[in-house]
């Protein structure tokens, strides 16, 4: 019988018993003790809402802020807080001094959303997106030359995950930081699903713009996100929403949106020490023990081979779906009919014109979700 370690921390998580629960990495979920802390700091505005907005509130953003950018392995100063990184992708892209001519290069696995938001800042400029494809399985080294290879005297700008969402694989973040400064170009990371997989050294990698998410893999409230910009372009590139904090410094311009519910900030530090008690590499060790196990009999189903498997330290992995019938409806079908009559939650994600289950593993995951995945694919796949 299959065992996971800190099996017993499903018990920390609310979510509905009668659902398999495969997709913590498109929104995350709460632990119950995140979710209280959450309710404590709405509770606040709401017995006094003069009183927190007025008195309360930049303080707490400003300890909050201090809080998550230790766990970054930042000072206070180098993070601003965002609600997610589609905002932080179009601050950037809005801010950055674009014009007529310049390319941008982004990825063939780059996050829709993401590649929507340069397009928004460079056109309008006169601009062109120039999109690298780069193999599923492509070995990092190859990466690098395929973007140097698409690098021109008309680039300003470099766009790249550190983990895709489509295809659940890293890239070289590092390499390629390097690579910008060889060629003299900004180098903006979308980390979405960095923080709480990786320990990213921030300074030494030194990109001009980094952004991630905390509701994913941090587990803090949907609407907290980091953004760190490199001092070279603070003040240049500022915060869309324009308030009372205008002529602060960076970060604090970001810390005032207008009267708005702060709670996901406030509550993700709270986040972080729910994971620190039980020590973040174990915890990662479980995530990807839960995602590797569900991964494995899903490809044994399939009958897909080791070979079409990129192996990574990470929660999250992609089985390609051979025989789809359909096409992208279809795909879409399968999808609801595995959330409404099987309950089972996992993303069918698409790339390259090929289907794959991206299939996530997470403290409250059990044996149980991922052969009730098994069961359905053997009955709808087969």
């Amino acid at each position: 019988m299959t065992t996971f370690d800190l099996a017993e921390a499903k018990s920390e998580w609310s979510l509905d018993p009668e659902v398999h629960h495969l997709n913590h990495g498109s929104y995350g979920a709460l632990p119950r003790v995140v979710y209280a802390e959450q309710k404590k700091w709405q509770e606040e505005v709401h017995k006094n809402p003069v009183g927190f907005y007025a008195r309360l509130s930049r303080p707490a953003v400003a300890d909050a802020r201090a809080k998550i950018a230790k766990f970054l392995g930042q000072e206070a100063d180098q993070i601003a807080l965002v609600r997610n990184t589609t905002e932080a992708a179009t601050t950037t892209m809005r801010g950055f001094p674009f014009k007529s001519g310049d390319e941008v290069i982004v990825l063939d696995h780059e996050y829709g959303a993401i590649t929507y938001a340069v397009k928004r800042g460079l056109l309008p400029a006169g601009g062109k997106v120039v999109e690298v494809v780069v193999p599923r399985l492509a070995a990092d080294s190859d990466v690098v030359k395929l973007i140097e290879a698409a690098i021109t005297n008309k680039t300003v700008m470099l766009v790249v995950d550190h983990v895709t969402s489509a295809t659940a694989r890293t890239f070289p973040i590092f390499e390629l930081s390097a690579l910008c400064k060889k060629h003299g170009i900004a180098f903006t990371v979308d980390a979405s699903h960095a923080p709480g997989n990786f320990d990213t050294d921030l300074d030494a990698l030194d990109a001009d713009f980094w952004f991630g998410n905390l509701h994913k893999w941090v587990s803090a409230p949907q609407g907290a996100g980091v953004f760190r910009i490199a001092p070279r372009w603070q003040g240049k590139v500022q915060s869309l929403v324009v308030s009372w904090n205008e002529f602060e410094p960076y970060p604090l311009q970001f810390d005032m949106l207008g009267t708005v519910d702060l709670s996901a900030w406030l509550a993700a530090p709270r986040a972080i020490e729910f994971y620190e008690a039980f020590g973040w590499e174990r915890v990662r060790k479980a995530h990807q023990q839960r995602m590797r196990y569900g991964r494995d009999l899903v490809m044994a189903e399939l009958g897909v081979g080791v070979d079409e498997l990129r192996e990574e330290n990470l929660p999250m992995g992609v089985v390609p779906i051979h025989n789809m019938q359909g096409g992208v409806e279809g795909c879409a079908a399968l999808g609801r009919k595995l959330a409404t009559e099987y309950k089972i939650e996992v993303p069918i994600t698409i790339f390259s014109d090929k289907y794959f289950f991206r299939i996530s593993g997470h403290l409250y995951n059990t044996p149980a979700d991922y052969e009730a995945l098994v069961m359905a694919v053997r009955k709808e796949l087969k």
